[in-house]
Order: structure tokens, then C-alpha cells, then sequence
């Protein structure tokens, strides 16, 4: 089986302004090989102008390499949401999230966005 989700993702804020403050995306997750090396994506909609903020500028996508215990461990990754463009009529945005290692998980939160 390889990685497997023991809490689904979660967010420390459910609402956000735009440009968001850092909050985390949190999840609990063990390997049943007994720990292995991760690739994590976290990607939000193209058809949107809602983006993560980073030092490199606004993008839709962000990878975190992760070491995947053999025990449940929680996972925290800090990220920032900003408009990209002009404002928005977006109520919800969906954070999806792919953890690559000996398989594929897929997983997303929603999170309601204040104007």
C-alpha cells in the first residue's frame, strides 16, 4: 500500500481574506513500508485568479518534499493565498493535494473566502 492518510487534510483557518495570512495545511500520515521519501503538490484551479503567494511570485502550484514516517505523524506546510489580478466572486476555494511516493494519494480542503 505505501502511503496511507490516518487524518485527512485540514486547514488552521477555514476563512480567508485576501491576500491570506500564512496558515497551515495539516494532516496526519504514515508509511506502511515503514517511512519513505514523499514529492507533495498542493494546486489550486487555473480558472480562478486566486493563487499562493511565494518568494518567487504567485503560482497555482507548490511542491514540498517530505519524509514520510513508519508511524502516524502529523504534517503541517505554511502557505499564503493572494489575488492574482483583479478582485474576486469566489465564495470557496479547493486546495487540492497529491502526495507522490511508492503510490498516489489524492486529498483536498475548502476553505470560504471573505471579499
Amino acid at each position: 500500500m505505501a502511503i496511507v492518510i490516518d487524518r485527512r487534510l485540514t486547514a488552521s483557518e477555514t476563512v480567508v481574506n485576501l491576500p491570506s495570512d500564512a496558515f497551515d495545511l495539516i494532516q496526519t500520515l504514515h508509511s506502511d513500508l515503514g517511512g519513505e521519501q514523499a514529492r507533495i503538490t498542493y494546486s489550486l484551479d487555473k480558472r480562478h485568479n486566486i493563487s499562493f503567494k511565494t518568494p518567487s511570485g504567485l503560482v497555482k502550484q507548490i511542491q514540498v518534499q517530505a519524509q514520510i514516517p513508519g508511524q502516524p505523524a502529523q504534517r503541517r506546510d505554511s502557505v499564503t493565498l493572494a489575488l492574482d489580478g483583479p478582485g474576486t466572486s469566489i465564495e470557496q476555494v479547493t486546495i487540492t493535494q497529491v502526495i507522490q511516493a511508492e503510490n498516489q494519494v489524492e486529498n483536498s480542503v475548502t476553505l470560504n473566502v471573505e471579499s
